[in-house]
Formats: C-alpha cells, structure tokens, sequence
C-alpha cells in the first residue's frame, strides 16, 4: 500500500491508526481566527475527482478504478458516520443509538474479509470488488478492540472538531490542542464569568 500520511506524520498518529486519522481529519470543519487569520474549512474529499486523487495517494483504489458520483455520496456519508459517533464523549458512545445505528448501516456496504498469511497475525481486508476505503473501518475496528477507541475524540471546541487522539496519561483531554483550543475556550469562560460577576 502506498503511503502518504501527511497529517498522521505532523501529528505523530501511530501508523495502524493513520488511515483512520486522516479520513476523519480529511473535513477540516475548524474556523477560528489564529495569529489573526481565520482558518478556511476545508475538504479533501469534495468532489468524485478529489476522493480518486486522496484514494489513489493512499493506494485504495487499484489500477482503473474510479468513484462515481454514487460512490463519492456513500464515502462521504461513512466520514459523517464516523465523526457522528465520534462526536459523543467517550462514556456516552454505547449509548449513542442513533449514531451507532447510523454507522451500522453505511459500514455494510465495505464488507471486510480476514487475511492469514503464515507467520503474521490475522489481519481484516476489504473484500475483492469492494474499494479500499473498508481499511478504514478495520482500523476502526482494530482500535476498538484494543481498547484505544475511547482516546479517539472530536475537539470539544465548536470552531474546531478536529478528530484527535488523546495521549494524555488519564485519558480526559477535551481539545485537539489546549494551547489553542483549550485556552481560547478558558479565555471565553473568564470573559463570561467576569461579565455576570460586574
């Protein structure tokens, strides 16, 4: 498989987990002002064109292969899946029903099959016909079982939900990175508090 994990790499995002990273991360929803520029939200997947170029980057699509329109709407609705289950704070997700049942239904169509190749641990593939996107979802998986699926969350700021995995020793971060979000966020509650104190 090709490798081009510019964001995984910039965030130091373990490599079993840096395709997930990077399709959640590929809508930049984040809008808040820096150094005095406000960030652009972006997509890297906004149309069929972009999402064959992201894939192909990526080496989930073989030789030939392209994305209908079709195909494109199911992508982008797994992404929003994701990030929709995601959204919940980590002790709410198995009570999340609407979100669970939302992704359910959008992974059956990236069906997974298992890979034993002698001397290697077992591993989920997508299957022969299916796009490579279903590697997503292994991944997904994959954390999930090891337990680390609770240290994936969204940012906690309303002008970022940048996807982040929380490396912190307890496990309790709320933002992609406190020196941005988490003291912007600190700032406003002091602003507010000190307008309701006056």
């Amino acid at each position: 498989m090709l490798v081009f994990m510019r964001l995984a790499k910039k965030y130091a995002v373990p490599p079993n987990l840096a395709l997930l990273y990077e399709f959640l991360n590929s809508a930049d929803l984040r809008t808040y002002v820096q150094n005095g520029e406000r960030h652009t939200p972006s997509d890297e997947l906004e149309t069929p064109t972009r999402l064959e170029s992201w894939m192909r980057e990526r080496g989930l699509l073989k030789k030939g292969e392209s994305m209908t329109v079709a195909d494109h709407r199911r992508v982008l609705e797994l992404r929003d899946a994701l990030r929709a289950f995601l959204a919940s704070p980590p002790d709410s997700r198995k009570k999340a029903r609407e979100s669970a049942d939302r992704l359910n239904k959008i992974s059956e169509l990236y069906p997974l099959a298992v890979r034993v190749v002698s001397g290697e641990t077992p591993i989920l593939l997508p299957v022969r016909g299916s796009n490579g996107l279903g590697q997503v979802l292994a991944e997904f998986l994959s954390l999930a079982e090891s337990g680390g699926l609770d240290r994936l969350k969204t940012c906690a700021s309303n002008e970022c939900q940048w996807i982040f995995l929380d490396r912190s020793k307890p496990g309790n971060r709320r933002w992609c990175f406190l020196l941005i979000c988490g003291n912007r966020q600190k700032t406003r509650d002091y602003r507010k508090r000190s307008r309701t104190n006056a």
